[in-house]
């Protein structure tokens, strides 16, 4: 009897792959949260509706109890909390990139980066966070991974964000403006744009560190948004009022088209005043 070779090779191929992979274990852990306190709420995160929002203030503590499972074996998880003031994963923010002064009561951005070494199939974990006390204000991501002995993990599970308020100051600032008189108007590349103003607030705009006024535009045909060289912190000399004047030179590589242009300022604790907006055609 003759056999045809080019049929039995593939077939042993397949066999051998076949039980090769058997045991390759690509199934992640899961993550089950029993409690947290406090519990989250929806809230407004970057100009987006969030429905698993913890609110907390300096001084206060978030905790969680969960259970790690998998199929074959854990070996550690992680706690990540760290700053989104920038909105960084929400379409891009406006803050600055700027070097706020130094001063005597300066606030702390809360960072947390907590690995632990599991075992098993299973795990509970019930862990306490504190918020530092003079912490700075504005939003935070919080993001609770496991990741077994194969390496899975599932990255985007029990990723949320945390909105967190100085019990120093809770109160915004706010932004007045008396030029540009109108919120539409038109300017031609190479022309200035005055800004005219005043930024006040119930305390020392310097107190806690990040107090700055700052100018940035969002380019409406692309939605994309971006900060000017226009950025005036707020050093110890500052303290409830804030007079500005100053000018912003349209670029002649702006291309032409409608831009939407924002005043912004933080206070000392990093409150965040309501924006100014301007409609601006760009000819």
């Amino acid at each position: 009897m003759k056999v045809n070779i080019k049929y039995i090779v593939p077939f042993i191929f397949f066999i051998v792959y076949g039980c090769a992979n058997e045991n390759i274990d690509l199934i992640p852990p899961s993550i089950e949260i029993l409690s947290y306190n406090p519990m989250p709420v929806d809230d407004d995160i970057c100009s987006s509706q969030e429905p698993v929002v913890f609110q907390l203030i300096g001084g206060g503590e978030l905790s969680f109890d969960a259970v790690f499972s998998d199929n074959e074996a854990l070996t550690q998880y992680k706690i990540d909390i760290h700053n989104n003031f920038d909105c960084h994963g929400h379409g891009g923010g406006v803050a600055p990139s700027v070097t706020i002064p130094t001063v005597d009561n300066q606030t702390l951005d809360w960072t947390v980066l907590d690995i632990h070494d599991i075992s098993g199939q299973s795990a509970s974990v019930f862990k306490t966070l504190d918020v530092p006390q003079n912490v700075t204000a504005g939003n935070y991501h919080f993001h609770l991974q496991v990741i077994d002995e194969a390496g899975n993990d599932s990255p985007f599970t029990n990723f949320h964000s945390l909105k967190i308020k100085n019990p120093l100051d809770d109160v915004s600032p706010q932004i007045s403006v008396q030029q540009p008189s109108s919120s539409n108007f038109s300017v031609n590349k190479g022309e200035a744009i005055r800004f005219i103003g005043q930024v006040s607030d119930n305390r020392s705009l310097s107190d806690g560190g990040n107090g700055v006024l700052y100018l940035a535009y969002t380019d409406l045909s692309s939605g994309n948004t971006f900060t000017t060289d226009q950025a005036f912190p707020f050093d110890e000399n500052i303290n409830t009022l804030y007079d500005f004047d100053f000018e912003y030179i349209v670029p002649q590589t702006l291309t032409s088209g409608s831009y939407r242009f924002s005043l912004g300022a933080n206070d000392g604790v990093r409150n965040v005043a309501p924006f100014v907006f301007f409609e601006v055609e760009v000819n």
